[in-house]
């Protein structure tokens, strides 16, 4: 594989994308460059293939077999284990389609997940939230029943205090009746007595 220089590649491999080097957060993201990698370079290719030569090659150089290292960040929601093989020294500048596939694989793989987990992280946030307004509402009904009965009892309390109110003044009142006419017919047998006029 040679890589083809054009508006979107240089002769060294470097990339440039107008998404890539106008790259602002929170409205770019991995998902979005690998889509518009997609398109660019299903429209032009940034590699292409050498004519198939006689001469033959040793599968692996001196150097030895394919080395793979794993990387592994420290954060858990960025986590990304890449793996980078490499068959000896590039030979002018060529990458392998092998390894553009499965870097590819491993960018849309790791976002992948990642748009997993927070999706299940915010889900069961909202399950959290949820549960804790049920709890609320829970007890807002137990004390609004127990301000119901209260208020029964109250009233209940009340309708029979206001009885006895009525009841005792009612009495209290024939009683002065009572004895406001008694004392009134002893005056009146007294100044007749005395020989007095009647007040009323």
């Amino acid at each position: 594989m040679m890589i083809k220089t054009g508006k979107h590649v240089d002769a060294n491999g470097k990339i440039y994308l107008p998404y890539l080097h106008e790259w602002k957060h929170p409205q770019s993201d991995l998902f979005g460059l690998i889509q518009v990698m997609i398109v660019v370079f299903g429209e032009e290719p940034p590699v292409f293939s050498r004519p198939t030569t006689q001469t033959p090659y040793q599968a692996f150089p001196a150097s030895g077999p394919p080395t793979c290292t794993y990387k592994q960040p420290a954060d858990l929601h960025k986590a990304r284990a890449s793996c980078f093989c490499a068959a000896g020294p590039a030979r002018d500048g060529t990458i392998g389609e092998d390894t553009i596939r499965a870097s590819l694989v491993s960018a849309v793989s790791d976002k992948l997940r990642w748009r997993m987990k927070e999706e299940m992280d915010r889900a069961q946030a909202e399950l959290d939230a949820l549960k804790r307004t049920e709890e609320d509402l829970k007890k807002g009904h137990q004390k609004l029943e127990e301000m119901v009965t209260k208020l029964d009892q109250e009233i209940v309390r009340t309708t029979i205090t206001k009885q006895i109110f009525n009841f005792y003044f009612v009495d209290h009142v024939r009683l002065l009746s009572c004895k406001q006419f008694q004392l009134r017919a002893l005056m009146q047998k007294a100044r007749k007595t005395a020989g007095l006029s009647d007040l009323y």
